[in-house]
């Protein structure tokens, strides 16, 4: 390839030398001091201009605010507030599920009554706020050295929550709540006519169950939910939604926690990727067979109104719960 460059613009070496020649008539050459002093003049003109400019980037520098310094975000250690109150007075409460979910527990569990420092802990805003304050409060009073709070199966602490605070308050519940009219009415549930969901197959030693997809023919094996995989899909959740994901995860995601094999195979990886083309068909009749088999207390509740009325409704669980006025 030549190196010619491109005749766009004309080469100066195709310009014909200029001819000296004497001024023309009405030109006058400049003096040559008047020559030097507008020289001068023109350097002071242009370092007085340069001299602004950097004047002017410096006011820049200056006059830019500071960020603000943001606060730093401490930790907070919540161990210490759920430990056992091994010396405390308590009772022995049964588990829908039996114990048939963990390894080395009965069919009740040791909960004691929640007392005067268990009210710090409900009346602590911070705490109320941060949505350990349930955690902590079972944590506290759940008296079973082999049983921990996020172990424990949703159906089975359900029932110690339930138990803690109809032991602390009382079975009546007083809650809010629509008519067939539409209207807000007031109402109670007596707690004490819950009844419990048992157990509807029977685990193998490690706590997990069968299923056999109808659609594909796969055979699955899985687990009931905990505490602890349940408050760790609500923070993915949270997470999500603060980051702007518009599709709700929460089906996935439980999948991800209860099915943990698939046609023996027990790979995570294999398994996560086995959900993530599960056919629908085969989701919806897992979920509803799960729904079926799962422990725990059927919360669909009757309500007495004060006008006599019977409400049948699925348990509200409002404010006063845990913070009745009485």
């Amino acid at each position: 390839m030549s190196d010619t460059k491109p005749n766009v613009f004309p080469q100066g070496g195709d310009k014909k030398p200029v001819e000296e020649t004497t001024p023309p008539v009405g030109v006058f050459e400049i003096p040559e001091e008047q020559r030097k002093a507008a020289e001068e003049l023109k350097k002071r003109a242009e370092e007085e201009v340069a001299a602004r400019k950097a004047a002017m980037e410096a006011a820049k520098v200056v006059e830019q605010p500071k960020p603000i310094a943001q606060p730093e975000v401490k930790k907070v250690e919540y161990s210490p507030l759920a430990e056992p109150k091994w010396d405390a007075a308590f009772d022995l409460v049964p588990l829908p599920s039996k114990g048939k979910l963990y390894k080395g527990v009965r069919e009740s569990v040791k909960v004691s009554y929640m007392t005067g420092s268990d009210e710090n802990i409900l009346t602590s805003p911070n705490l109320v706020q941060s949505g350990k304050f349930l955690e902590i409060l079972i944590s506290r009073n759940l008296l079973e050295p082999n049983l921990k709070y996020k172990d424990l199966h949703v159906g089975d602490r359900n029932a110690l929550m339930i138990w803690l605070r109809a032991s602390a308050f009382g079975n009546i519940y007083n809650v809010s709540i629509y008519n067939d009219d539409y209207e807000l009415v007031e109402g109670e549930v007596d707690l004490s006519e819950l009844k419990y969901k048992p157990l509807g197959a029977e685990p193998d030693e490690n706590g997990l169950f069968d299923f056999k997809c109808p659609v594909s023919g796969d055979d699955l094996k899985f687990k009931f939910l905990t505490a602890g995989d349940e408050d760790e899909i609500e923070a993915k959740l949270a997470e999500e939604t603060k980051n702007g994901v518009e599709v709700n995860n929460r089906s996935t995601y439980t999948l991800h926690k209860q099915i943990v094999g698939v046609n023996g195979n027990f790979d995570s990886s294999y398994v996560q990727k086995y959900i993530e083309n599960m056919r629908i068909g085969d989701i919806k009749a897992f979920r509803k067979y799960v729904d079926n088999i799962e422990s725990g207390i059927d919360l669909q509740v009757q309500v007495r109104t004060s006008g006599g009325e019977s409400i049948s409704t699925f348990l509200p669980i409002e404010s006063n719960f845990f913070w009745p006025d009485i």
